[in-house]
């Protein structure tokens, strides 16, 4: 387990904060394909909120409003259950097989580049990369609201107002 729990019920409600991340992409070809596992994605500045859902599913309000704003039906979505891991009551805290994962809705993507064994790679170099999933329907809306989970050995800084948490912070 991380310290990301601790640092998470510093948040509060609806929270903007930005992060920079470290991915390991999975690429398509499995096994066979020489690049798997040595890919790194860093991803600097992102601008995302976290959400505590004390009183209520912040995402499920965020679509319904955005729905609204484009002139249609909010009772067109309906929330579906998480596919995987268990959210922590007030946190935005996913556990999942013994370890933590920070979920955020993405305002801002940030800057990403990518490494091949440490050393920068364009991403139209690296073989099988995967092209961007498509987001779900959440009832016809155009302006997607877009949630990521991160675990946490993957995030290298996390700053809200004038708190900053690094790696060796989040992940003690």
């Amino acid at each position: 387990m991380s310290n990301l729990p601790v640092i998470a019920k510093n948040f509060s409600g609806a929270s903007f904060i930005s992060m920079d991340t470290v991915t390991t992409p999975v690429l398509l070809g499995g096994k066979k394909n020489p690049m798997q596992g040595r890919i790194r994605k860093h991803n600097k500045g992102a601008s995302v909120q976290v959400f505590q859902n004390k009183n209520t599913n912040a995402y499920k309000n965020m679509v319904e409003r955005r729905l609204v704003k484009e002139g249609k039906q909010p009772a067109d979505f309906k929330l579906s259950p998480r596919k995987w891991g268990t959210r922590v009551a007030n946190l935005p805290i996913v556990e999942h097989k013994g370890g933590d994962y920070l979920e955020v809705i993405f305002l801002k993507a940030g800057v990403s580049s990518y490494t091949l064994d440490g050393k920068a790679i364009d991403k139209a170099d690296i073989e099988g990369l995967k092209v961007k999933p498509v987001e779900g329907k959440q009832g016809g809306l155009e302006d997607k609201v877009t949630i990521r989970t991160f675990k946490a050995e993957s995030i290298e800084r996390l700053k809200i107002g004038n708190m900053e948490y690094t790696a060796a912070d989040i992940q003690a």
